[in-house]
């Protein structure tokens, strides 16, 4: 089983909506805490880290079918029943394909500028990056990777935050974001796979960074007429840049209340 953060109302006898909140590569599910306790206090809420991240099992495999499969295990063990599945990135990669392969543990999916069906050779090239250039000399450093790429417009808090969470000091004085480099860039790989879209039958909205590149233009076209494509002010960071438009598009699809 993996780590699970859970956020909302479980101990509450009144029924109330499940969210599981996927994350993406280098992520890790208390990322969604902020969202959760902000935007949709009155559901539960679902996060767990993935495997190969944070304090889930690293060990391998490090493909789609596993972690879908560790997804079901999730929600058959917690929810009871079907979930809105909200997936960032790699985490609407995997959300697509739990919709596909278990349509009955999903009542809607909200995609956050979701990963697939990518360029080879870009997967390639960040792998590469990801193993030469994997860990850091100080706290500092690592903010500055941060900040020079998709979350520059991310609020200094919330950065603060994610570094006191998920940046580990190992034994070689070095520091780390608390996942495996060898998962990390077995993920990559799962990337360049082909797009896989969610079914018909299940509503689904997705929401597109004005300032990245990762929802392709045949993942967008391949979409089902059924699904309602966003195109948001933020770069790739959806989640953690502009959390209120994000919480007014999961609110649409939550019963009254989870608000």
């Amino acid at each position: 089983m993996l780590n699970v953060h859970m956020y909302g109302p479980w101990n509450s006898p009144d029924p109330t909506p499940v969210v599981l909140a996927v994350h993406g590569v280098t992520g890790h599910g208390a990322r969604w805490r902020g969202l959760a306790d902000s935007e949709v206090p009155g559901a539960r809420v679902l996060a767990p880290d993935l495997r190969g991240h944070a304090r889930s099992t690293w060990d391998p495999p490090w493909h789609f079918e596993q972690l879908v499969d560790d997804l079901v295990e999730v929600v058959e063990h917690y929810a009871r029943g079907s979930a809105t599945v909200v997936g960032h990135s790699l985490g609407g990669a995997l959300a697509c394909r739990l919709a596909r392969s278990r349509p009955d543990l999903v009542s809607a999916l909200l995609l956050l500028d979701p990963a697939q069906g990518l360029d080879p050779r870009m997967c390639l090239t960040i792998a590469e990056q990801t193993v030469a250039h994997f860990d850091f000399s100080s706290v500092e450093e690592a903010r500055q990777e941060k900040k020079s790429g998709a979350w520059a417009e991310v609020p200094d808090d919330v950065l603060d935050t994610e570094i006191a969470e998920h940046l580990a000091h190992r034994d070689t004085g070095r520091w780390e974001w608390d996942v495996s480099c060898a998962a990390v860039t077995a993920m990559w790989g799962e990337l360049a796979r082909p797009v896989v879209t969610p079914p018909a039958g299940i509503p689904t909205t997705v929401l597109r960074a004005s300032r990245a590149l990762f929802v392709t233009e045949a993942f967008a076209l391949s979409l089902p007429d059924s699904a309602e494509l966003v195109t948001v002010d933020s770069d790739h960071m959806v989640a953690q840049e502009v959390p209120g438009v994000v919480g007014e598009h999961l609110r649409r699809v939550l019963p009254d209340h989870a608000e």
